[in-house]
């Protein structure tokens, strides 16, 4: 029996990845080409006019309270974000988009055989009990220029110490871009041990604004934006360092 990813009671409900109030802004009017691979393998593509990703992998109880709860609450901040409009994110509005985002990406695992998964059932529940994103949980949002590609994937990434293991969830929503980065250290690491992860050298500060931790009122948009679909999988690469022969750099996490 598949287990709720948020609660011990069983997955009897399918909860949009993408989330169909953001999808079904951006319809075209003609079918689109969906292209995915799962465990690295490639699926045939398909055509579709609202692209969709659904995952049983909830229960229903999930799925219509708290995930409900959290969806109505991050629209009124995501919404001018989707239209490409310019403003202010508050703390208060970073806090809310960081903890949508870290959600999306527990779900995304729903796809991932359970040793793959970055996130514990713990981390899941206090997610849907406290509202408390997982520690050394880094989050950015960066201006998507076109708004026609969609787009979510996960990389995984093993440290050079014993034991320290993360991975980035990028995803890509119209004008927007969000990304999720999770360290898991070994418990002998205490909490306020300074621990750093690689990441290729680019225009990182240009292109992203850091949401969480939140730390000051930000500038929306950037000073650059992600452009098509070479831009999101740059942004998607940015932590994968393994075999990569370009200039590394580190940053604390």
């Amino acid at each position: 029996m598949r287990s709720c990813l948020f609660c011990p009671v069983r997955a009897d409900s399918l909860e949009d990845a993408w989330p169909r109030w953001i999808t079904g802004q951006f319809k075209g009017p003609r079918p689109s080409e969906v292209r995915a691979e799962r465990g690295g393998i490639k699926l045939k593509p398909w055509s579709t006019l609202q692209p969709e990703l659904t995952i049983r992998c909830v229960c229903r109880a999930c799925n219509n309270e708290w995930m409900s709860q959290l969806e109505t609450k991050v629209q009124s901040f995501l919404q001018p974000l989707l239209a490409g409009q310019s403003g202010t994110v508050d703390i208060a509005s970073q806090a809310v988009i960081a903890l949508w985002a870290v959600k999306m990406a527990m779900v995304l695992e729903g796809l991932d055989a359970m040793e793959k998964r970055m996130y514990t059932q713990e981390q899941r529940e206090r997610l849907r009990s406290s509202a408390e994103v997982p520690w050394r949980t880094s989050i950015w949002l960066a201006a998507s220029a076109d708004p026609a590609w969609f787009m979510s994937t996960k990389n995984r990434h093993i440290g050079v110490a014993e034991g320290v293991a993360g991975a980035s969830t990028t995803m890509g929503f119209g004008h927007i871009a969000l990304q999720v980065l999770t360290i898991r250290v070994p418990e002998s690491v205490g909490p306020k041990t300074a621990v750093t992860t690689d990441v290729r050298r680019g225009p990182w500060d240009e292109l992203t604004v850091q949401i969480w931790p939140p730390r000051a009122t930000i500038n929306w948009p950037p000073a650059m934006g992600v452009n098509g679909e070479d831009g999101l999988e740059m942004l998607a690469e940015r932590f994968n360092t393994v075999d990569y022969s370009g200039e590394i750099e580190a940053i604390a996490v």
